[in-house]
């Protein structure tokens, strides 16, 4: 690391390659017999690995499918997804699985835009798999031909290719576009050689048990998995169907007694109460994907004492992680991601290209050999996001702008800060989610809380806090105690405006993320609650409790409940004078109304006299609340 103690440029140390295909060849020929990849119910050796990737390759060869081109796995998750993603690279061609469903055409499409593509590989039996798909993968390609590895071939003596430079594709990956266009990033054999070679976990060979509780749509799964294929261990992963059961995942992991686990911390969640009879077998847990709450940790450190845990970090652009952390048994209240991988480098930096700081915000810009050629015929966007490299000795090389804050700590710890276009601030106040998620489930009725910025009808931004219950059979909380909890130990701004109980964490079926379009879903639908009596209200209370509830958007609120105190905010105040005013003209004034802070209060405060009410304004009218 630098020393220089005004800048924060953290560098790479060399590292050897572990070239995949190599690898894997080398492991066939060194242990044939040992148990290669279990994937849901079914398991191959290494050298029916070899057999069956050996055999597809030919078939890919008889079929056109020349060097550098892409291979489309288009296949639910399964044992055939890892064959043909080896046998992609057996014949000197490039992976890309994609699953068939939701998405799955976009995905097909952007890619097909992208990429030379010398095949589609499908699976006929899987019953997964819609009826007629095969003619619909034809339409959407229009010419690639396809292969169904459920129908049986004739044998063939073709030489495989010879081994292809080390900047040849090994895989090609979509990710989510800004545009809703899946944008497309090819991945060399050098940089996933890279990726493999980094790894430095601890293992004893011929116990090696890996398990990725993810999909192989998405190059987390690789973390452990590729590694593991060039040292001879077994690899561990759920089928289509498990991923959908978290009981499911966490048993098969337990039937295998695997000692290294992969998973998003979201997921890990899920399954950690699940992984008790792992204590004895478990040695790493490594979580990517998600920023990791304390929480989390100590959750772990409960279920799991003796396993390391790691905190990795990394974007598709640059060759799935390349920061790691070893998480310590106290874990700070905000988990560092850690420092670069060997052969990597990370530099925290402003927006002229200078080094920031130590312990101030910068930009998270990754450098060294897992750094990508960008993204697939989007070379203006490539330029934007992969720029050349000026802390670098080599000609030519490139770091890539993550979009990601970052810092440094006290222990010289890189920690991540949120993404730089989307920087959480309410009321003109920065923000950390994780702040208020801590003291949401420090509350006794919560087990387990996010927090979520939601922007109103009118741009104006507040916070949502979705919480699952300890006791799902207790009576809940109501949002008024839970937001006088957060009250009491939160800065104003930082107060959830809605709190939404729900069952459990949603996970994204692609990703094995926490599903965040599905909790914002919520916030649209009928909200089942139990509505505070208001048959003792006068006339004049049960008018203010309409419009209450129209600004705060609930009505769990009692007429000598204090507007701050049940969601209410100063841009709030000024969206409740505004309905105030239209009914009751110039009964309460603006100011008034932070003294006049209940329903009971504003009631006793109208005029009697009828002649001073107006009818109600149109709520569609009235903004919500105001910047002021």
């Amino acid at each position: 690391m630098n020393t220089d103690p005004l800048s924060v440029d953290i560098p790479s140390t060399d590292v050897p390659s572990a070239d995949l295909l190599d690898g894997f060849l080398r492991q066939a020929d060194r242990v044939p017999d040992r148990t290669a990849l279990v994937v849901g119910e079914r398991s191959v050796t290494y050298r029916e690995l070899d057999t069956a990737t050996a055999s597809l390759a030919r078939r890919l060869l008889a079929a056109g499918v020349r060097p550098g081109q892409t291979v489309v796995v288009y296949q639910q998750q399964s044992l055939d997804t890892l064959i043909g993603m080896i046998a992609a690279q057996r014949a000197a061609a490039a992976w890309c699985v994609i699953e068939p469903g939701p998405g799955g055409e976009a995905s097909l499409g952007a890619l097909l835009a992208a990429v030379d593509c010398g095949a589609v590989i499908i699976d006929g039996r899987d019953p997964l798999t819609p009826g007629g798909m095969a003619a619909a993968v034809a339409d959407a390609t229009g010419g690639p031909p396809l292969l169904d590895v459920a129908v049986r071939a004739e044998s063939s003596e073709m030489p495989l290719p010879g081994r292809p430079l080390s900047r040849a594709p090994a895989y090609a990956i979509t990710t989510s576009g800004s545009t809703g266009v899946p944008k497309v990033v090819v991945v060399s054999r050098a940089n996933l050689a890279i990726l493999i070679g980094s790894r430095d976990y601890p293992y004893t060979d011929g116990e090696l048990v890996t398990f990725s509780a993810m999909r192989l749509i998405w190059d987390g799964s690789l973390m452990a998995l590729a590694w593991a294929l060039t040292v001879g261990g077994t690899s561990v992963l759920p089928d289509a169907r498990m991923l959908r059961d978290a009981d499911a995942v966490a048993a098969l992991a337990r039937r295998h007694a695997v000692t290294h686990l992969v998973a998003t911390p979201s997921f890990y969640r899920l399954l950690l109460p699940r992984l008790v009879e792992l204590r004895s077998t478990l040695r790493i847990v490594t979580l990517a994907g998600e920023a990791l709450p304390a929480r989390v940790v100590n959750e772990h450190r409960e279920i799991l004492p003796a396993a390391a845990l790691y905190n990795e970090y990394g974007p598709t652009e640059a060759t799935v992680t390349c920061i790691v952390h070893t998480v310590a048994d106290i874990p700070r209240q905000l988990v560092p991601i850690g420092r670069p991988t060997a052969g990597s480098t990370a530099h925290l930096l402003d927006d002229r290209l200078r080094p920031v700081r130590s312990g101030t915000r910068g930009d998270l810009y990754l450098g060294g050999g897992q750094i990508t050629d960008g993204y697939a015929a989007q070379p203006g966007l490539t330029a934007t996001r992969f720029v050349a490299d000026p802390f670098a000795t080599a000609p030519g090389a490139r770091m890539y702008l993550t979009g990601d804050l970052a810092r440094t700590d006290a222990h010289g710890d890189i920690e991540f800060h949120g993404r730089a276009d989307s920087q959480l601030k309410v009321r003109g106040v920065r923000i950390e989610r994780g702040a208020v998620e801590t003291v949401l489930e420090a509350h006794p009725a919560v087990r387990e809380a996010v927090v979520l910025p939601v922007t109103d009808v009118d741009d104006t931004v507040y916070l949502a806090g979705f919480w699952v219950p300890v006791d799902s059979t207790a009576v809940p909380p109501a949002s008024s105690a839970l937001a006088e909890f957060c009250a009491e130990r939160l800065m104003p701004e930082a107060v959830p405006a809605r709190f939404v109980p729900i069952d459990a964490l949603p996970i994204a079926a692609g990703s094995s993320k926490l599903d965040e379009s599905a909790l914002r879903a919520l916030l649209h639908k009928p909200v089942d609650r139990q509505p505070v009596s208001r048959d003792d209200w006068s006339e004049a209370e049960r008018a203010i409790g309409a419009i209450w509830s129209e600004v705060l958007l609930h009505d769990e609120f009692d007429r000598e409940d204090r507007f701050l105190d049940v969601g209410g905010n100063s841009h709030r105040v000024v969206a409740l004078h505004m309905r105030l005013e239209a009914r009751w003209p110039g009964a309460i004034s603006v100011g008034l109304l932070f003294d006049l802070d209940t329903v009971a209060a504003q009631a006793a405060a109208l005029p009697a006299d009828p002649a001073h009410t107006a009818e109600p304004a149109a709520a569609a009218d009235i903004p919500l609340a105001f910047e002021v």
